[in-house]
């Protein structure tokens, strides 16, 4: 049992490997305690898109036509959804990351690329798992990426 990523980086491939992307969604799932990676499969789409492909979906989704940098589209409508799943095998939805935007942001906001990503790919994932903005999904996001450099050290 455990968390797979299902990647799909494009040109993006060689930004982050598929295992430190398991391992930091295998980190925000325990965290969340809102299923239990021990004993279910838990699966994750990852999307690394360029501002074009992350503005179509977010229109098309969304009805925003602007860039953004993370939009998660799950397949549970809510948190309660999840935890009472029974299935052995869970397909939470997939995260679609705006790698470009992320770099800026992280310029504009005097943080590393790294941290910047990892941040927006948890808080995608928590999304998925169905948090909602707020003081503790934010508190549970920066304890995440507080802990990911132990991913780092693993691989």
């Amino acid at each position: 049992m455990g968390i797979k990523v299902e990647l799909n980086a494009g040109e993006y491939t060689r930004c982050y490997s598929r295992k430190l992307l398991q391992c930091i969604a295998r980190k925000t799932v325990d965290a969340s305690q809102k299923v239990n990676s021990k004993l279910k499969n838990i699966t994750i789409s990852v999307a690394i898109v360029d501002e074009d492909e992350i503005q179509r979906v977010n229109r098309e989704f969304r009805g925003k036509d602007r860039v953004t940098d993370v939009i998660s589209v799950g397949d549970y409508s809510d948190d309660r959804d999840i935890t009472s799943e029974r299935e052995k095998e869970i397909f939470l939805g997939e995260v679609i990351l705006c790698y470009n935007y992320i770099i800026r942001s992280a310029q504009e906001n005097g943080v590393s690329a790294d941290e910047e990503f990892f941040s927006v790919y948890t808080h995608g994932i928590l999304h998925l798992l169905g948090f909602v903005h707020g003081k503790k999904m934010f508190l549970l996001q920066d304890a995440i990426v507080g802990d990911v450099n132990s991913c780092l050290v693993s691989l």
